[in-house]
């Protein structure tokens, strides 16, 4: 049991793990016509549901050498390049029409997802996002404190960016665990940005309720419990600053331009 533990009012809130998924990406109906007019449409059906090569979507030694591989092909079109343009941050090439196009779609890389830009959500813009530390130790982070973030949002209104415009939504309250380790006020950081830009949470239906027009998760997993292990949304689960600074990683929320903790995000 925690000190001061608030869990044992709010614990059907924070054990629901219900998503809306952010990542997929609809090019099925982008095409694209080289500058000589010799390309023709295709099926982006590799990266439909944000399974490029960097989400672990390998075909080496399934079907064969990778194409995208290829120097000089475009994984778009499924073509040669034609106009080479060069994404800065992943260095993945593109015909320029291309990857143009895709962009106007969703500014990331169709192959391993890298965003460009700034991504805003759609979370409710009455949240808080608090943060305290505790001296004692998390199951496997013993020898660190830990840090703890409070989510809370009252109820509202949906606005255009939600489900149900103009339809009213029910509020939740959150609460979060991390180690207060190097690692852990890292991903306390990148969580922060992605607090500000609204990816934390959105208003949905709870796929643990079935409770429609609530405030719900985002796709960036927490840690809700402090014990009980992966299977129980807690500690011990070594892969999990990784894994969650990935899903962060896809949303544009990297280390770059990422101030000091603060204790308290509006």
């Amino acid at each position: 049991m925690l000190p001061n533990d608030k869990s044992g009012v709010f614990r059907s809130q924070v054990r629901e793990t219900e998503t809306t998924s952010t990542r997929t990406m609809n090019y099925r109906n982008l095409t694209s016509t080289g500058a000589s007019g010799g390309k023709s449409s295709a099926p982006l059906n590799a990266f439909v549901n944000g399974q490029g090569r960097g989400s672990g979507a390998e075909s080496a030694g399934v079907f064969g050498p990778n194409p995208c591989d290829q120097e000089d092909y475009c994984c778009i079109c499924m073509d040669k390049i034609q106009w080479k343009k060069t994404l800065d941050k992943c260095q993945h090439s593109f015909c320029r029409e291309c990857i143009d196009s895709a962009f106007q779609v969703k500014s990331c890389c169709p192959v391993c997802m890298t965003f460009y830009g700034e991504l805003t959500g759609s979370q409710p813009r009455n949240g808080q996002m608090t943060v305290t530390r505790q001296p004692f130790g998390l199951p496997g982070y013993e020898g660190h404190g830990t840090i703890i973030i409070n989510y809370s949002f009252s109820d509202g209104i949906q606005g255009p960016e939600h489900p149900s415009p103009g339809v009213s939504y029910t509020g939740t309250f959150r609460e979060a665990y991390l180690p207060d380790s190097a690692e852990g006020n890292k991903v306390l950081r990148l969580l922060q940005r992605a607090f500000q830009q609204r990816l934390v949470f959105t208003v949905g239906t709870s796929a643990t309720t079935g409770r429609s027009n609530t405030v719900i998760w985002n796709d960036i997993h927490h840690k809700t419990s402090s014990h009980g292990g992966s299977q129980c949304f807690g500690y011990p689960d070594p892969g999990y600053l990784l894994r969650v600074q990935e899903e962060l990683r896809v949303k544009g929320i990297t280390e770059e331009g990422v101030s000091e903790p603060a204790g308290r995000v509006h």
